[in-house]
This record gives structure tokens, sequence and C-alpha cells, in this order.
């Protein structure tokens, strides 16, 4: 199986976390069945989403999030085949913004706003490979 990777932004209008804790469960289960891989990175207005799998599944996944109306502004930032999956053991994690280490956070924060629709390509895959890295999480308060 070639391994294809996606990463996409957008933006969503005020969800609660029950709303989020939804798409979660029901990602988690089409990921499941499909075996594709990801994390789902959640601000205060956006929602960044790397995806990793088969190209027929991670297509699948994708069409599914375009007829979703909780996604408004979709941008695919990048997709491609790639050798290895980042986030091989998560069928599909949650990461609030908020509770990413601000050591690391600000580095890809705009005038300390969490956009990933204005962070450059770059930017975004560094970010997603310090957070498959671990040891993001910061201390509850």
């Amino acid at each position: 199986m070639q391994l294809t990777r996606l990463i996409y932004t957008s933006k969503q209008q005020g969800l609660n976390a029950q709303q989020v804790d939804q798409i979660l469960q029901k990602s988690r289960a089409n990921n499941v069945r499909d075996l594709v891989t990801g994390a789902l990175i959640v601000g205060e207005d956006h929602f960044m989403q790397l995806l990793e799998g088969s190209r027929l599944n991670i297509g699948k996944c994708f069409m599914r999030i375009m007829q979703d109306r909780r996604h408004d502004d979709i941008q695919i930032i990048t997709c491609g085949d790639v050798a290895q999956r980042l986030f091989q053991e998560w069928n599909m994690h949650l990461i609030k913004a908020s509770r990413i280490k601000e050591e690391i956070i600000s580095t890809y924060t705009i005038g300390g706003i969490f956009d990933p629709s204005k962070m450059s390509e770059f930017a975004i895959e560094d970010l997603c490979r310090t957070l498959a890295g671990g040891n993001w999480e910061a201390e509850a308060a």
C-alpha cells in the first residue's frame, strides 16, 4: 500500500466541546475501519488535521470532511506520498492548541493566535513533526 499524507485547515464556528467530541468519535470509528491515522488540532476558530493512510481511504475521508457543514473555508496545505506515518499509533488524536506548551505553540502563532490558514506549509509540517515526537502537552494549571 502506498502511504499518503494529507494536511488541511478549516474554520469552525463556535463548536462546543461536546460537538468536537462527536466529530472525534465518528472520525475514530471511520479511521479504524479504513486504517487511517492522524491528529486533529483544534484552535479557537480553526481546525488543522493531518491524515495518513492509503490514497483511496484518504480521498474518501476528505470527501466526507468536504461535505461536513461544521467545516468552512477548507484549505489543503499538502497532500502526497510519504514513506512512514507520523501518527502511527493514533487513529485520530485530538490536540487542543491551548494545551500545547507555550514554548512550542508560540513558534507557530501569529500575533498570539493559532491560525493555521496563515502558516506556511513548512511551519505546519514542522508543528506536526514536533507534536508526533510527544512531550508537547502543557501541565494542567
